[in-house]
């Protein structure tokens, strides 16, 4: 096998490298294949992210055979912000080839060294806002939405490319009927229903830009000093927003108020990848729009997002408040299975409390560094 990486210079080969994973995964049971339109706008170069960073794609080929792809590309937010400047590798998929993956990463690093890249860390898609990390625990199942699968060699053809763990992530896997109302949590809970007079309420959707814009605050002060986070800017925040909107149950999104500003929020989203797993080549049409709409009230699992709270009122416990009301109302609208996703490892504090209302480690996704 003599491995060929070539560039991504031409539209046809940036079309093979949107649609290689529905190569790869063709026989894959638990792989959820994204809707081809929505990976086209995320590597499209009209996208904000590839705009504003350098960036370059690559593919692997054994002879006419394509066997892999990466891209390379750095982040002007993330520089900025660590005062570091690291580069990053994403969108990694590939055969079961020690070779491949080997020529893959090193070309990435060869053109991210070129940019003055001195650590090189991946798997991103393309920030840590977005999909990250590879799979090395959780094989036998489908990914809930927004979150990645991959075959189980990864880990250890990536290890053996020379890079190491930075770090993992959770998922929690979690019943309703399993969510576990602690002492603790009830305590905390009337404390601050008699000292505070929190109130929570669903967000205003006719109001969504500026309900959003709130959102978006509290999300990046809330964040700070989180391992990784850098803030998140307000265009590339608006259009995440906006994708998650055509799925969104208004009922599970909770906005935590104090004296009428908001403060804090839960976001989860309904499992799309339910539907997505049984519209196989992610094309909606002529038929896959039809199956979409069709399924879309039928979806049974929830994946809790995020929990953001402003710095300034972290120690305050909100969610004590939080976690009970969303466990109460994803059982009366007949959600049967819910996943916390994802938690970094050096979160204790949101790690045991996953571990306290219940919730079972389902998935573990890692990031590794080189450099």
């Amino acid at each position: 096998m003599e491995i060929l990486i070539k560039p991504v210079t031409t539209a046809q080969l940036r079309d093979q490298f949107i649609r290689y994973p529905y190569q790869l995964y063709a026989s894959c049971t638990y792989w959820v294949p994204p809707l081809l339109l929505s990976q086209e706008e995320l590597l499209s170069e009209m996208n904000p992210f590839w705009k504003k960073n350098k960036s370059c794609f690559f593919l692997a080929f054994d002879g006419d055979l394509l066997v892999g792809r990466i891209a390379a590309f750095t982040n002007n937010d993330h520089s900025v912000y660590f005062r570091r400047n690291d580069g990053f590798f994403g969108f990694l998929e590939a055969v079961d080839n020690e070779q491949v993956f080997k020529k893959l990463l090193n070309e990435s690093e060869a053109f991210l060294k070129a940019q003055g890249c001195s650590e090189i860390i991946g798997p991103v898609n393309p920030t840590i806002h977005h999909e990250l990390g590879v799979l090395t625990k959780g094989f036998n199942q489908p990914p809930f939405f927004m979150l990645t699968y991959n075959h189980s060699y990864y880990d250890a053809r990536i290890q053996g490319a020379g890079y190491q763990k930075l770090m993992d992530f959770s998922s929690y896997e979690l019943k309703p009927g399993d969510f576990q109302h602690t002492e603790k949590i009830a305590r905390v809970k009337n404390l601050i229903q008699e000292k505070y007079h929190l109130t929570l309420r669903t967000p205003r959707v006719k109001d969504f830009e500026k309900e959003l814009k709130a959102l978006h605050e509290i999300y990046n002060d809330a964040f700070i000093n989180h391992w990784g986070f850098f803030p998140m800017s307000w265009e590339d925040f608006y259009l995440l927003g906006k994708d998650m909107k055509l799925i969104l149950d208004e009922e599970m999104i909770l906005i935590a108020e104090l004296q009428g500003k908001p403060v804090g929020f839960l976001l989860a989203i309904p499992n799309l990848n339910e539907v997505l797993i049984k519209i196989k080549n992610g094309r909606l049409f002529p038929f896959g729009l039809i199956k979409l709409l069709y399924l879309k009230s039928r979806i049974k699992s929830l994946r809790v997002i995020t929990i953001a709270v402003k710095k300034e009122f972290q120690h305050l416990g909100l969610g004590s408040f939080l976690y009970p009301e969303i466990a109460r109302r994803a059982k009366i609208r007949g959600y049967e299975n819910t996943e916390l996703s994802w938690v970094v490892e050096d979160n204790v504090q949101m790690n045991k409390v996953c571990k306290e209302v219940g919730g079972q480690v389902s998935k573990i996704y890692r990031i590794y560094k080189k450099g």
